[in-house]
């Protein structure tokens, strides 16, 4: 579920009644209560549920361009790396990715590898699920087991409302201009900002419960593992940001993660804390290492087994040509019990208390010094091992089609960039 953060939803602290479907699914699955995208943004977060690595290891993520640089700023996945699509299609998995991004889930940025389907198209939600349903449906009797990935893109820019798009966009652009361009506070027009987006999910809610329903009826929910999460949050001018990409604040990064086992029937709450990393790490442990040892040895991160970190490298390019020099620094933050580090390229570092301070108004790393040092060397020990090394790939150039709908999500620059 594209730009869905976790409290929208109603299990998650999200205003009552507002996600019934997931709340229900929820009452039979496992709930991660603190869960993270590895990046706040589609394509490096998409890129770590795809491979299990964190973006300093995939280099899948945006880089600073150079003034004569034409073209979207990130890096596709490189191909040498192993998606989880791939490894289930050599254990002789049907892969399908039914996919409403069409811009950052596009074919040309490695995203793609692995399904035997890659189906992009920029719809409703509505029109998704049916996708979903008729690819199911058009699979043989005792074919080869699916795996199915669905991305919903109803809670993106401009909001899937009901309302015209354009409420959305003069919504969003009006918050960006008093937030981001005049440094006023959010005040009224951020709540307003934000009860329209969760309009949004309160509808995707009943899609995923469309798909979810369309999965009892055919008889396959009971014994499948359905992942249901989020690629990133979204902001509504704390910290002077709005929407995403941008920043590695919990708005922007704290996700849903909601894992259904096989035969599972009663609800747990799991603490420990997750990551997008996790994903391919998760349905290797449901499939079990005896019957499927390569996916194992491929997959073996997992909630609570590794240190969890959020990665931003710069921005999207429209934010780099509006806000110039705010946005040319790289973003690394890693927690640690209660502890939020945050390592900025360009500025001081900054230390919070997530219980005592969940909003992260007040800066401790002058203060607690012990906590500084202790997590500044895991943080320097994880990025310093492991890390992307060879040749970086870039996109295809994007079609005036796909230009024209990166500024209708709210991304592009000058000139089409």
């Amino acid at each position: 579920m594209d730009t869905v953060r976790a409290d929208t939803l109603s299990v998650y602290g999200g205003p009552e009644g507002a996600t019934p479907h997931l709340d229900r699914f929820a009452a039979g699955s496992t709930r991660y209560v603190s869960s993270y995208s590895s990046a706040p943004w589609t394509m490096p977060s998409h890129a770590s549920m795809f491979t299990g690595l964190f973006p300093f290891e995939h280099g899948a993520h945006s880089f600073l361009p150079g003034p004569d640089h034409r073209g979207d700023n990130v890096f596709a996945l490189h191909p040498r790396l192993e998606t989880l699509a791939e490894a289930l299609a050599a254990e002789g998995y049907a892969t399908c990715g039914v996919v409403a991004n069409t811009v950052y889930l596009r074919p040309g940025l490695g995203l793609d590898a692995g399904f035997q389907r890659w189906d992009v198209r920029r719809e409703s939600g509505t029109k998704v699920t049916a996708r979903a349903l008729e690819w199911l449906d058009a699979r043989a009797e005792g074919d080869r087991p699916a795996f199915l990935f669905v991305n919903y893109m109803d809670a993106h820019r401009p909001y899937a409302t009901g309302e015209p798009d354009a409420a959305g966009h003069a919504a969003l652009d009006g918050l960006i201009e008093r937030v981001m361009v005049s440094n006023e506070p959010a005040g009224e027009a951020g709540l307003e900002v934000r009860a329209l987006h969760q309009r949004a999910v309160s509808r995707l809610d009943v899609e995923v419960g469309a798909l979810l329903d369309g999965l009892r009826t055919r008889g396959l929910l009971e014994d499948a593992l359905v992942i249901i999460t989020s690629d990133h949050g979204e902001a509504f001018g704390g910290h002077g940001v709005v929407e995403h990409s941008k920043d590695v604040y919990e708005d922007l990064v704290r996700v849903p993660l909601l894992v259904k086992a096989p035969g599972q029937t009663a609800g747990r709450v799991a603490t420990e804390r997750a990551s997008s990393v996790d994903v391919p790490g998760l349905v290797a442990r449901v499939l079990g290492s005896s019957e499927f040892p390569a996916l194992s040895e491929s997959f073996t991160r997992a909630p609570g087994n590794h240190p969890v970190v959020v990665e931003n490298y710069y921005s999207r390019m429209r934010d780099l040509d509006r806000f110039g020099d705010r946005f040319r620094r790289r973003r690394v933050a890693i927690y640690d019990g209660s502890k939020k580090f945050i390592v900025d390229s360009a500025a001081a570092p900054e230390l919070y208390d997530l219980v005592a301070d969940p909003a992260e108004l007040e800066n401790l790393a002058e203060r607690d010094v012990a906590a500084v040092a202790s997590m500044s060397a895991v943080l320097d020990g994880l990025l310093g091992t492991g890390a992307f090394e060879g040749e970086r790939v870039l996109p295809d150039q994007l079609t005036r089609q796909q230009v024209n709908e990166m500024g209708e999500l709210g991304y592009g620059g000058k000139e089409g960039r």
